[in-house]
């Protein structure tokens, strides 16, 4: 037997999750997963703006 349609997620379905968490609709379905934390999000951050410039435009000598 096959499974029950499933109700399509809208925009209004974003406001129900939890502040924690973040979320996208992706072809219809509700994606739901964890903020990253602020040192995951500061190391990434740093990380950005240390190696950043010689990816961009081409310039910098990197292969941007």
């Amino acid at each position: 037997m096959s499974e029950p349609a499933k109700k399509k997620a809208t925009y209004q379905d974003l406001y129900t999750i939890p502040d924690n968490m973040t979320g996208e609709i992706i072809n219809g379905e509700l994606i739901v997963t964890p903020r990253p934390s602020r040192r995951h999000v500061s190391a990434a951050s740093s990380l950005g703006y240390k190696i950043g410039p010689a990816y961009q435009f081409g310039e910098g000598g990197g292969p941007g």
